[in-house]
C-alpha cells in the first residue's frame, strides 16, 4: 500500500534539475516556437486596422476561412499564417482576441498552446524537467473539460480560461517531449 501511495505521488509531482551544459541544437525548437507564437501576434498588428473580422462559422481541419483571407490579407506571408490557422483551428471571432481591430490567426485556446510550447521548450532546454504522468494528464483533463462543457451545456469559457489553460497544456506538452528527448538521449549513450 505504501508502494502505491509513493507512485501516486510521484506521478502527481514535477521535478526540476539544472542542466549543466546548455545545447544550441536544444534551443532551436524553443527559439522557432518562440519566432512561431510571436507572428501571431505581429500578423495582426501588421494588416491594415479592422481588416481581419472571420466570424464563428470556421471548423477544425476545413479550409473554410480560405476565401476571405486570400480575399483581404494581401501580405502573402501574413496570409498564410492566417491559412495555417484556417487548417488547425475554428478561428472562431467570439473566442480569438483582436489586436489593432484585427482577428488573431489562432482563437485564444491555440494561441496560448503556441505559447506554452514555446515557454515550456525554453524551459526543457535549460532544465530537466520530469512531469509527473497523472500531473501531465490533468492538465489536459482541465482543457479539455472546459472545451467539452461548452459543446455539451450553454457554459461559455472566457478567452482568458482558454489562453490559460492553452498555455498550461503548451508548456508541459513542451517538457514532457524533452524529457522523452533526454531519456532517449541518455539511453542511447548506455
Amino acid at each position: 500500500m505504501e508502494n502505491v501511495k509513493e507512485r501516486l505521488l510521484e506521478s502527481l509531482t514535477i521535478d526540476i534539475k539544472k542542466k549543466e551544459k546548455i545545447s544550441i541544437f536544444l534551443l532551436l525548437p524553443a527559439i522557432f516556437a518562440f519566432i512561431w507564437a510571436l507572428l501571431l501576434f505581429l500578423s495582426p498588428i501588421l494588416l491594415p486596422p479592422n481588416s481581419v473580422y472571420l466570424g464563428n462559422n470556421g471548423k477544425v481541419s476545413v479550409m473554410d476561412n480560405a476565401p476571405y483571407i486570400n480575399s483581404h490579407i494581401s501580405n502573402p506571408f501574413i496570409r498564410g499564417i492566417y491559412l495555417i490557422g484556417d487548417v488547425m483551428c475554428h478561428q472562431h471571432a467570439d473566442r480569438s482576441f483582436f489586436i489593432n481591430g484585427n482577428q488573431m490567426p489562432f482563437c485564444a485556446r491555440c494561441t496560448g498552446i503556441f505559447m506554452g510550447l514555446a515557454f515550456g521548450a525554453f524551459i526543457g532546454a535549460l532544465f530537466r524537467v520530469r512531469v509527473g504522468t497523472l500531473f501531465y494528464f490533468l492538465i489536459i483533463l482541465i482543457m479539455g473539460v472546459d472545451g467539452f462543457l461548452q459543446l455539451i451545456t450553454s457554459y461559455e469559457s472566457t478567452n482568458f480560461i482558454r489562453i490559460v489553460t492553452g498555455n498550461l497544456v503548451g508548456t508541459f506538452t513542451s517538457m514532457v517531449f524533452y524529457y522523452i528527448y533526454y531519456d532517449i538521449h541518455e539511453f542511447s549513450r548506455k
